[in-house]
């Protein structure tokens, strides 16, 4: 299989001065593209620029729609504040049209507005166009700007102050791209769609998986998991029920006494039978070597440490949290948290680990009692996870899970038989899931490289596919 590449000079060359885009070094890389000279024709050619002002007169905010680009190419429509007046011009986005974010161009960020969607707006800050469908089909010109060669070229283009780099628009739509048959662009698009359908599948089988682990595994210990329910906007409470100060952590009807709640096993808090953030003195030499686990090297897809890093004591001894073998660490922050990363700390160098201080360590009182195995289990549920969202304390963006949520957490505390057994069917299924999932990935990575070789021009195209 053939893949997509930029085109490199070499570091001393010739140009012709009627080839030169910019007086920069950077914009002398092309894409080596393996289309015949006829196909080729600049995104001008293709696009036409749309300025449709929105009359102000004419409507309010709230029967607006702005949205935002991912730099995946996704889209989504932003919640709007009926009480909110918006100042900056607004311009409308039409279906089907292609809307570029400017400074977010060079990643990526251009997306096709839904048929369904009406009074799409954006601010100037984005380009809308609307592409002449007699020679270009939308969604073969979003692949092309989803291509890792083309973001590539892109990013190198990019001009401006630091920090607010961007491609500006007159190169963008100076670029050549192949534009062949509609028929040519259609067997592209759908080769893609087929090929995503049988990713979408895979994923969902990983999803059904997940749910076994909420919904089966924990049958053993008599769980049965509730939805999380919110009272209606209008609602009372008694002042002796308010855990917290605010409407919106009072606002959901679930208690933490209740969310695991087991009516065949003893319900214990959490920090009854493990201690929360334990401290202890540190008994090594600043020249003993330790275990380093920086978030990163902790897997939010397995829930295990992968490449632990060993820096000497004396190194990470201050300024970050300790633990022991067998301690539980998981992450207090978002989005590593609703991302599941959590992990029973094992095969430490000296016994000792120090990692993220976004880490909130759980360490067993009593292994004979409660495993840590059992207690990774529990904080892995994706319905945990949910319902810590709603202890978040600090500002959007760093927000944070503060220790007493899992202090105040109850568990069921079956027999340790049962534990292992719940243990090891979690494990069961996560190979599972993990099987399934990078299978997903291989055939997602498989699937951007043969489009972008078909894209390319250097992969021949199945037009048998409809």
């Amino acid at each position: 299989m053939t893949t997509a590449t930029v085109r490199d000079f070499p570091k001393a060359f010739s140009i012709w001065f009627n080839k030169l885009s910019r007086w920069d070094p950077a914009s002398f890389h092309g894409i080596a593209w393996h289309w015949s000279k006829d196909v080729m024709m600049p995104i001008s050619r293709v696009l036409k620029i749309r300025k449709e002002k929105v009359n102000r007169s004419h409507f309010s905010f709230s029967e607006l729609q702005p949205i935002t680009i991912h730099f995946d190419g996704s889209i989504d429509r932003r919640d709007v504040d009926p009480a909110r007046e918006y100042t900056m011009e607004l311009y409308f986005a039409r279906p089907g049209d292609i809307v570029v974010a400017k400074i977010d161009l060079k990643n990526g960020a251009v997306a096709i507005i839904p048929d369904d969607w009406t009074n799409a707006v954006v601010t100037s800050h984005f380009a809308v166009y609307e592409p002449d469908r007699t020679k270009l089909l939308p969604e073969y010109f979003h692949r092309i700007i989803q291509a890792s060669f083309f973001k590539a070229h892109l990013w190198r283009n990019k001009v401006g102050a630091e920090g607010r780099k961007e491609v500006k628009l007159d190169f963008f739509e100076s670029l050549e791209i192949p534009i062949p048959s509609l028929l040519i662009q259609k067997a592209i698009v759908s080769q893609r769609q087929d090929a995503q359908k049988e990713i979408k599948a895979t994923k969902e089988r990983v999803s059904l998986l997940a749910k076994n682990i909420a919904e089966n595994t924990l049958k053993d210990v008599g769980i049965e998991l509730r939805p999380l329910e919110k009272h209606p906007k209008s609602f009372s409470i008694y002042w002796c029920k308010i855990g917290r100060w605010g409407v919106e952590f009072n606002r959901w009807k679930w208690k933490l006494s209740e969310l695991l709640l087991s009516r065949k096993y003893p319900m214990m808090l959490l920090s009854d039978e493990a201690f929360i953030n334990p401290t202890e003195s540190l008994s090594l030499d600043d020249d003993d070597l330790v275990s380093f686990i920086p978030m990163e090297v902790v897997s939010d897809k397995t829930g295990k440490i992968v490449s632990p890093q060993l820096r000497k004591c004396r190194e990470v001894k201050n300024g970050y949290t300790r633990f022991s073998n067998d301690d539980v660490i998981w992450a207090k922050i978002t989005p590593c948290m609703q991302n599941g990363k959590c992990a029973v700390a094992r095969n430490l160098e000296n016994g000792i680990g120090f990692g993220s201080t976004e880490f909130h360590v759980v360490r067993s009182k009593d292994k004979d009692r409660l495993l840590p195995d059992y207690i990774w289990s529990l904080l892995r549920l994706d319905h945990l996870r949910q319902a810590a969202q709603r202890y978040f304390i600090g500002s959007a963006g760093q927000q944070r899970v503060p220790s007493d949520f899992l202090a105040n957490l109850q568990i069921p505390l079956p027999p340790l038989e049962i534990q292992n057994e719940i243990v090891n069917q979690i494990k069961e299924i996560n190979l599972e899931i993990a099987g399934e999932r990078g299978a997903a990935e291989r055939k997602s990575r498989e699937i951007e490289a043969e489009i972008e070789a078909m894209i390319l021009g250097t992969k021949s195209i199945d037009m048998g596919t409809k």
